[in-house]
């Protein structure tokens, strides 16, 4: 019996209405949990589902990243898919995010056999000593919808970052203002390109961004 390709979508079935979700990454199948049957909106419980760009930036790292050896920190982890993902490509990789998110982040970790840390994260605020220009890499999906907060966040990729760092970043346009980041991190001393994405979200305004210091 011939077996059926794995396909991250199904015009068929709403899979973020599922409380649990596999991923298939090369030989790996992650496990992953959500709550969706929390209430989700801009600003509450967005960190309780998968959402497609941070299967696009898993993809992504899965593909064509290196990490061994490299200290990746995932920002606004929720589920810590990208994380998990980054460990399988031997990253050492500490998931941030909320106080909210840490207990969810960490079980799907140890659900999946990683070993990633979880770790308090609040944009704009000082870094724990030991995260503080600690990053090789730094990941993020779907993490500019809130205009409000991207002086913030680019505030705690430079205080994260090491001189030769990236920050690759993934998001949707939605048109709530996430094109406003690319200005602003130009003015933070940031240099931006942008990459190609999976085939299958062609038809989407799904971005991938890479920053690196222009000079630090």
């Amino acid at each position: 019996m011939e077996l059926v390709r794995w396909q991250y979508r199904n015009p068929y079935h709403d899979r973020t209405k599922d409380p649990t979700r596999l991923f298939v990454f090369g030989p790996h199948t992650l496990t992953i949990s959500q709550r969706p049957t929390q209430t989700i909106d801009l600003y509450h419980n967005t960190g309780y589902l998968v959402w497609d760009g941070a299967y696009l930036l898993s993809q992504y790292i899965f593909n064509h990243l290196a990490l061994a050896g490299k200290t990746c920190v995932e920002l606004g982890a929720g589920s810590a898919l990208v994380s998990i993902v980054a460990w399988l490509k031997q990253g050492n990789v500490v998931a941030t995010d909320l106080q909210e998110y840490q207990e969810f982040a960490r079980r799907n970790i140890a659900a999946n056999g990683a070993q990633v840390g979880v770790r308090e994260l609040v944009w704009g605020e000082p870094l724990q000593q030991e995260l503080a220009g600690c990053a090789d890499v730094v990941f993020g999906s779907e993490i500019l919808y809130l205009e409000a907060q991207h002086d913030a966040l680019l505030r705690t990729l430079r205080a994260l970052m090491k001189e030769h760092a990236r920050a690759y970043l993934v998001y949707k346009d939605r048109g709530l203002g996430e094109h406003k980041f690319h200005e602003r991190a130009q003015n933070a001393g940031f240099r931006l390109r942008e990459l190609p994405l999976d085939s299958e979200f062609d038809s989407e305004p799904y971005h991938l961004l890479v920053l690196s210091f222009v000079s630090k």
